[in-house]
């Protein structure tokens, strides 16, 4: 069964997860069920909505 975590912080390039500032990385999770963690993603976005270079990030792990 798939587990699905948030992933959050800001970015240098926010449309690359791989430039996830590693001191302003948190983790949410895990989720069963993906529209959880989808919520939870949206939620974080709309929170930080202020900040262009912050992104929360659902991964499947």
């Amino acid at each position: 069964m798939a587990k699905f975590v948030v992933v959050e912080g800001n970015h240098l390039d926010p449309n690359d997860i791989k430039s996830l500032l590693p001191e302003t990385k948190v983790i949410h999770g895990p989720f069963i069920k993906e529209e959880d963690a989808d919520k939870l993603a949206k939620k974080l976005i709309q929170k930080n909505i202020d900040n262009y270079y912050h992104r929360a990030w659902v991964i499947r792990s």
